[in-house]
């Protein structure tokens, strides 16, 4: 693994180091508020039915450079047990109750996160021992739940006077929706589909569900849209205004905006 030359990690506090955590494997970035050229990414896939942990360990300790002391460490866990709580009724000493209600198979860290623009927390589970491990070999890493990134920036580019719903496609068939009206978040959801033909149904009864009008309401499309042109086409013949989500980089970034995942395009806005 190569870093490239701009990159000096005597200076490691200059970066920022984000790390997501995938069902298939593992990808991360670095890059430096201060100098917007400086931009780095890979990822790494595990192989099917190997031990998640033990592939992690391996990638960490190989590779000396993710125990520095950076100025900020993401740690982004793109998962599916995930439910949204508003304020008032959060209680910390509810959370594994409510995972366990809502999710089968429920992960035995609960965490949440909190969308202070919508009164409200992603609360979300993970392994317990990935979450363990990483605690202990990264240097204050800051968990989230890669809905509650998305959700605060599709807040930011909702349009608050109006309806709307945001589609993230993910990796491993994984699907994110994210809804609003006006000011309100309606839905926050990942879920799974394995064919263009499962998506459109799923992305057609949510519309229907929500009752949001096809001629007016915008239909917000993001991630790895290239993989996904068949159900994008079926959603333009139903959705009037369908369209691509902006998400404009700083001048000097030069990256294909396709490779990198859409938590990590809103980092990069932000500069």
């Amino acid at each position: 693994m190569f870093l490239p030359e701009n990159i000096d990690f005597a200076e490691s506090k200059k970066y920022i180091l984000s790390i997501r955590l995938m069902p298939s494997g593992f990808y991360f970035s670095i890059h430096c508020p201060s100098d917007k050229t400086v931009f780095y990414q890979n990822s790494v896939s595990f192989s099917p039915n190997s031990d998640y942990l033990k592939n992690l360990e391996k990638l960490i300790f190989d590779y000396s450079f993710f125990s520095y002391n950076y100025q900020q460490i993401n740690v982004i866990c793109v998962e599916e047990q995930a439910t949204i709580v508003p304020n008032e009724y959060h209680q910390k000493k509810s959370e594994h109750d409510l995972i366990s209600f809502n999710f089968l198979y429920p992960k035995e860290q609960v965490l949440n996160n909190e969308i202070e623009q919508l009164g409200c927390r992603v609360v979300w589970g993970m392994n317990m021992q990935v979450h363990n491990f990483l605690s202990r070999a990264l240097l204050n890493p800051r968990f989230a739940s890669h809905l509650s990134v998305l959700i605060s920036l599709f807040y930011s580019r909702h349009n608050s006077k109006d309806n709307a719903l945001f589609i993230n496609f993910n990796d491993d068939r994984m699907i994110d929706i994210v809804a609003f009206s006006g000011e309100n978040l309606l839905l926050a959801k990942t879920f799974y589909a394995n064919n263009p033909l499962e998506e459109s149904y799923y992305i057609q009864k949510t519309w229907e569900a929500l009752q949001l009008n096809t001629q007016t309401d915008p239909l917000y499309l993001s991630g790895k849209t290239d993989n996904h042109s068949e159900s994008i086409e079926t959603m333009k013949k139903i959705v009037s205004k369908t369209v691509n989500l902006s998400l404009e980089l700083p001048n000097p970034t030069k990256i294909n905006k396709e490779e990198v995942p859409t938590e990590i395009l809103h980092q990069l806005c932000e500069l």
